[in-house]
């Protein structure tokens, strides 16, 4: 069944070849091959950031400003594991990697839910400031230009930051100062792979809730998979050349390899004596 989320009859990924398509190719390969595991994913994700959007919808239907801050904190703080979880699924599709997704989906649930508490409760922070600034401006006789500038301008910045910021926390452990090291880095070192996600990322979200509630449905076909993906898609190159993450894990299966063969031989030999 679909929602048997532990179905352990699904399929493992075949390895792909060595020689990767690109572009819209690449996309709709993975869609072929992943949608499933994406969609499953992203459902997860929604259900996960109900709670904190029901509270946001609250706040916006009666103009309360605590009401939607607190709504972002909480979307964040208890979504942010589940999209980390999305974005291990995305990552494990990118380098072709095989397995079943439910079991790799728990273990990166349990390994990465506590880095992305801090980073989930800064996003919704500032998605709930967000939010809290267009219940306010309406209600001012004269909203400077200058004002809406800011606020695209910082929308954004924080949508290229916290792309690299929830990126990071599949691949790799580092302490704070180098993960908001690096998220700057990256901002600034890939800036043109950096725009292209913030735009798209920006867009889909604002898009998402300035035409509420008409695109709850398009919530439920397109989730948070496709921005993520797309986004990835475009990231993943330079976060795989920063972080030797394909190279990593070749060489940690190598080693589980030999020492598996090494242990067959041991058995093997002892059953000889």
């Amino acid at each position: 069944m679909f929602f048997n989320f532990s179905n352990q009859y699904e399929a493992p990924k075949q390895d792909a070849s060595p020689i990767r398509k690109k572009g819209a190719a690449r996309f709709f390969e993975l869609l072929g091959r992943d949608l499933m595991p994406f969609y499953k994913a992203s459902l997860l994700c929604c259900l996960g950031c109900l709670p904190g959007f029901v509270l946001m919808v609250l706040g916006l239907l009666g103009t309360s400003v605590l009401f939607t801050l607190l709504g972002g904190m909480l979307c964040g703080l208890v979504g942010a594991p589940f999209v980390c979880g999305l974005l291990d699924t995305i990552f494990r599709a990118l380098r072709d990697e095989p397995g079943f997704w439910w079991e790799n989906y728990k273990k990166a649930w349990r390994q990465n839910w506590k880095d992305s508490l801090l980073p989930g409760l800064f996003i919704g922070i500032l998605m709930g400031c967000w939010l809290s600034m267009l219940l306010i401006l309406p209600t001012m006789e004269v909203v400077p230009g200058y004002i809406w500038i800011c606020m695209g301008a910082g929308v954004l910045i924080a949508a290229g930051l916290f792309t690299y910021a929830f990126a990071q926390i599949p691949l790799v452990r580092l302490t704070p100062a180098q993960f908001v090291k690096n998220c700057v880095f990256f901002f600034l070192g890939y800036l043109p792979r950096t725009l292209a996600v913030a735009v798209i990322q920006s867009a889909y979200w604002i898009g998402f809730v300035l035409f509420l509630p008409f695109t709850l449905l398009l919530l439920l076909v397109t989730g948070f998979w496709l921005p993520w993906l797309i986004s990835l898609m475009i990231l993943y190159p330079a976060l795989d050349g920063a972080f030797s993450v394909e190279k990593e894990i070749s060489r940690r299966r190598e080693e589980e390899l030999n020492a598996s063969l090494e242990e067959s031989s041991l058995f093997g030999s002892g059953k000889n004596h």
